[in-house]
């Protein structure tokens, strides 16, 4: 006998089967591992700026709120006055013209450290501000307490 390899008017007869494919859980189970750390380093770095957003140089939300605008408005002032003078000597006086109170000035060979407060919507806030004058004029500045 015969086996038959076709049934009617099928020809030859496939099989076909539902083929579903796996998920490789290789790739995404340790995705964590690189999202997890990344979000907190980005979350300890938003807090260490948040401390002083004007001495980062990022005064805008999320990070600063409005008296630290103000502040960043008066260290810009501070700057200008800097940049304008030519002898380092002359800024305390320049600035307290202005309205800033400056506490405490020491004036070095090309340099200068002063302590000024300001005043803010908040209360006052006091900053040491450090102006190097050899190469042009670079202010930096830091909060510190009052």
């Amino acid at each position: 006998m015969r086996a038959v390899k076709s049934f009617g008017n099928l020809g030859w007869v496939q099989r076909l089967a539902l083929v579903v494919r796996r998920i490789e859980r290789g790739r995404g189970r340790y995705r964590w591992l690189l999202v997890v750390p990344a979000v907190l380093v980005l979350v300890l770095t938003a807090r260490v700026v948040s401390t002083d957003p004007v001495g980062y140089g990022v005064p805008f939300w999320p990070f600063a709120n409005g008296s630290d605008r103000v502040e960043h408005r008066v260290m810009d002032e501070v700057t200008t006055t800097a940049r304008a003078l030519r002898h380092l000597e002359a800024v305390p006086s320049a600035l307290a013209a202005e309205g800033v109170e400056v506490l405490e000035a020491r004036v070095g060979v090309g340099n200068m450290w002063m302590r000024v407060r300001l005043h803010v919507p908040d209360g006052t806030r006091c900053r040491e501000v450090f102006v190097l004058g050899d190469t042009g004029v670079q202010v930096n500045s830091r909060r510190v307490d009052c």
